[in-house]
């Protein structure tokens, strides 16, 4: 019974290639309410519960931590929309910290070793490979680098060399996505050819 349903919302999910339609829809929306339930008591059972249930320490942030999620609450009321923005400005740091040691630490330090490592090893195209690794890296962050200034037409646009390295950081970005896209294709058809030889085969 579990595989019959399970083929049945894959091909709902499928169904999207010819056009949108309610059996994609409702496939789309047991899956997001299913995900955000599973979120809920995950949530539940390891963040709020041990914060309730340990010292005094954890039970301060869990007043800090709700105090917020009632400010957030308040957004809807017009009168009261600018409490929200400080819970909202406070996630927003943390998660913009967050992303920026993990961009330098995750990413930049470790091309920037093994970069070193592979230039004590001596091997040309392990060289060649590493500098196309930090320059699609670099490239790629300098595309957001949205810094303009006035030509001498009244045009606002980039300077020449940020011009061109984010036209390089694009093209790699472009590439990427591309990948990536590849990627959950052959994933898709991989899941479904699963699902049906597990119906169907032998």
């Amino acid at each position: 019974m579990t595989t019959l349903i399970s083929l049945i919302l894959t091909l709902a999910i499928f169904s999207y290639l010819l056009d949108d339609n309610p059996l994609f829809r409702l496939a789309i929306s047991m899956f997001v309410g299913l995900a955000a339930a599973f979120t809920v008591v995950v949530t539940f059972q390891s963040v709020i519960l041990p914060l309730t249930n340990s010292g005094p320490g954890n039970a301060i942030l869990f007043t800090v931590a709700l105090a917020f999620t009632l400010l957030m609450l308040v957004k809807p009321i017009r009168s009261l929309r600018i409490l929200s923005n400080v819970p909202l400005g406070f996630l927003i740091a943390v998660g913009a910290s967050i992303s920026i040691i993990g961009a330098i630490s995750g990413t930049l330090i470790p091309i920037v070793s093994q970069t070193a490592q592979i230039d004590r090893d001596g091997s040309f195209m392990a060289i060649i490979s590493s500098i196309v690794i930090i320059v699609g890296v670099v490239s790629s962050l300098l595309y957001f680098n949205y810094s303009v200034r006035e030509n001498a037409q009244g045009v606002v646009e980039r300077g020449r060399i940020m011009k061109l390295i984010a036209g390089v950081g694009q093209g790699f970005i472009v590439i990427t996505l591309g990948a990536l896209y590849g990627a959950a294709i052959l994933t898709s058809l991989t899941i479904l050819t699963g699902q049906l030889d597990m119906l169907f085969g032998t």
